[in-house]
């Protein structure tokens, strides 16, 4: 059983409380550890960390434990990007090619057209999951994109949607060539320094070095057992190499609900949390929800519609042992992240829970959000 620690701020009955209480603690009421925070009209009312860092120790969660964020790394990638259109001469419509000469692909006509918009709004084309297995098998990076010539086309890029890691990685070596600076290094600058994200960082040496760290757990049938944090998806930082805290992911939702435009201006973000490629419910790993209607992939952020409410903003990541998820609705300023030290069941159904709570709470304000 978790042990709360940490209190931070309450709102009794809001929706902060009842979505703790009612969603969250039922989730993760038998994990090893989490961290929370919610984010109510653009100020955060509920911070909150759970339970141990490992199984069978008196480690507590702090707000400063770092987590492994995995696939929600995407998010900083769909930011950094952004930035470098606003920084150098690359613009999204760039063919990677005119920079990358190097890259190959199976169909030329296709891979000539890919540009830095298909990569982020994961619509190149290619076969999904392209060489995600290859990832899993250790394989370096550069090896895996030198094999990208294998890789069939399903469709021209930007008329689908395929979810992509190396691929979308592709963007660390497009920093690099237009800034002269490593990807890891060029997010530091931009944002990590610029946002006081202090605990964020990337790597497996940066993570399982540091003392305030969560261990992965696994399922074992009868409990939670820990396991060693496995090294292979660090090799693709965009896709999922950042580590961070609930402190650091405060600080980012917050900047993506627009409390930060010196860091991310508005326009910056309304282009991120834009639908671009519709995709289905399965796809994005949502239960089945009759009020769920469309679902998109805008620049590096998965965005939904529910009930008579648009505009939803959601990422989640997953790698053994752990699992994030972060959802947010600019509007109503409201949002919130959970970072997970296990694997629990149900949390893609927090992300719908979410939405339904919200469109309960606040359906007496106009939401539709033009422009998509």
């Amino acid at each position: 059983m978790l042990t709360l620690l940490f209190p931070l701020i309450s709102q009794a009955d809001g929706f902060a409380d009842t979505f703790e209480r009612d969603y969250v603690l039922p989730l993760i009421k038998d994990a090893p550890g989490a961290a929370l925070v919610i984010v109510e009209n653009g100020k955060v009312v509920l911070k909150e960390t759970y339970g141990v860092r490992r199984v069978n120790s008196s480690e507590a969660v702090t707000p400063d434990t770092l987590f492994r964020i995995a696939s929600l790394s995407k998010t900083f990638a769909s930011a950094v990007a952004s930035i470098l259109v606003e920084d150098t001469q690359i613009t999204w419509q760039t063919p990677l090619k005119s920079n990358l000469s190097g890259l190959k692909f199976k169909q030329s006509d296709y891979g000539n057209q890919i540009n830095l918009h298909h990569l982020m709004s994961q619509s190149t084309g290619l076969m999904p999951h392209a060489y995600t297995n290859l990832i899993e098998e250790n394989m370096s990076f550069q090896r895996i994109v030198d094999r990208l010539d294998r890789v069939d086309f399903v469709c021209a890029p930007g008329r689908c949607y395929g979810y992509q890691n190396v691929v979308f990685s592709l963007l660390g070596d497009l920093v690099e060539r237009q800034t002269a600076m490593r990807y890891q290094d060029y997010v530091n600058r931009t944002i990590f320094q610029p946002l006081e994200m202090s605990r964020a960082s990337f790597g497996y040496r940066e993570f399982v070095e540091d003392e305030n760290h969560a261990k992965p757990h696994v399922w074992n049938g009868k409990r939670w057992v820990s396991v060693k944090p496995t090294p292979h998806y660090y090799k693709v930082p965009p896709a999922a190499g950042v580590n961070a805290s609930i402190s650091d992911l405060s600080t980012w939702l917050l900047a993506q609900l627009g409390n930060n435009p010196e860091v991310l201006p508005e326009d910056m973000l309304a282009a991120m949390h834009q639908g671009v490629i519709k995709t289905s419910r399965y796809q994005a790993h949502y239960p089945k929800r009759q009020a769920l209607g469309d679902v998109y992939y805008g620049l590096g952020w998965r965005v939904f519609d529910y009930g008579a409410q648009s505009g939803f903003v959601h990422h989640g990541g997953y790698v053994k042992g752990m699992c994030s998820s972060m959802v947010f609705h600019r509007e109503t300023q409201t949002g919130m992240v959970l970072l997970t030290n296990s694997e629990p069941r149900g949390i893609n159904q927090l992300v719908l829970d979410f939405a339904e709570l919200h469109e309960k709470t606040f359906s007496h304000q106009s939401l539709r959000v033009a422009g998509r």
